[in-house]
């Protein structure tokens, strides 16, 4: 809605045809909802089709936005491979597939790629190691391909936010307990404390989160700027951690995360 108010046509990517509904319905006419699930390799095929269909003659690509994610809570232990290739399917490899599938339509206009990424790409976090391992490696991809695609006039640009008052944020904490009870009693004795600690911060966190206006702001500077930086952080929060990560020394920034953390 921000880039539309700032008189882009945006191509939102919704996975649901009852969410693509809702769009039309909230009379937004430079909004265009597509159905694209990220992890739909039939989806991400239809793209460049969609691209030619929609790019009215003189119009370009942009940007392209990779903001899909979710995230995955749990003990790397108790962590089942399966969730953790479903946790890297939406935020690595969904992204990395619609690149792959935009990058000649960017070429034509030498347009940017702007990939969400997380503070937690920046400083791992216990009990979301997938999570944070999938942002990680997203920024090591994002790295990679800044420099692949410099001599080809494409910008690649990482956002990096903190705690961001989102559905994804409401779900964590009740996520952390959820856990717990999924947990044999065994795991539960090992990590149930550290599991309800964490849900309690995370609690508290999304009264202190930045509305998703700030980040929406973020991403529009990304797109507008004429020289983008290669990396912007959103909240106090994410620029708090990153310092801590700059600073300190591993040993002593685990005691603070275990503090932040209420281990």
């Amino acid at each position: 809605m921000r880039l539309a108010e700032a008189g882009f046509e945006v191509l939102a990517g919704v996975r649901r045809a009852a969410d693509a509904e809702l769009w039309k319905r909230a009379g937004q006419t430079r909004v265009h909802p597509i159905l694209l699930d990220v992890t739909d390799p039939a989806h991400i095929a239809s793209v460049p089709a969609e691209l030619d269909r929609r790019l009215a003659a003189g119009d370009k690509l942009v940007a392209v936005v990779n903001c899909a994610g979710f995230l995955l809570a749990g003990p790397l232990e108790t962590t089942a491979l399966t969730d953790w290739r479903r946790q890297f399917e939406t935020n690595l490899f969904g992204p990395v597939a619609l690149i792959q599938a935009t990058l000649p339509a960017l070429r034509r206009s030498r347009g940017r790629i702007v990939n969400v990424s997380s503070i937690g790409g920046i400083l791992s976090q216990p009990l979301i190691s997938a999570y944070t391992a999938s942002k990680f490696a997203l920024e090591a991809a994002s790295d990679s391909l800044r420099i692949e695609l410099r001599l080809q006039g494409i910008e690649v640009v990482l956002i990096e936010p903190g705690a961001i008052a989102t559905p994804l944020l409401d779900k964590s904490a009740r996520q952390f307990l959820n856990v717990i009870e999924s947990l044999t009693a065994q795991a539960r004795a090992l990590y149930g404390g550290q599991l309800s600690a964490f849900a309690q911060v995370s609690d508290v966190a999304g009264r202190f989160a930045s509305p998703p206006e700030k980040a929406a702001a973020t991403i529009l500077k990304a797109i507008t700027a004429r020289r983008p930086r290669a990396r912007y952080l959103v909240g106090w929060d994410a620029r708090f951690l990153a310092l801590l990560k700059r600073l300190l020394p591993d040993h002593w920034r685990d005691a603070v995360l275990k503090r932040l953390g209420g281990f």
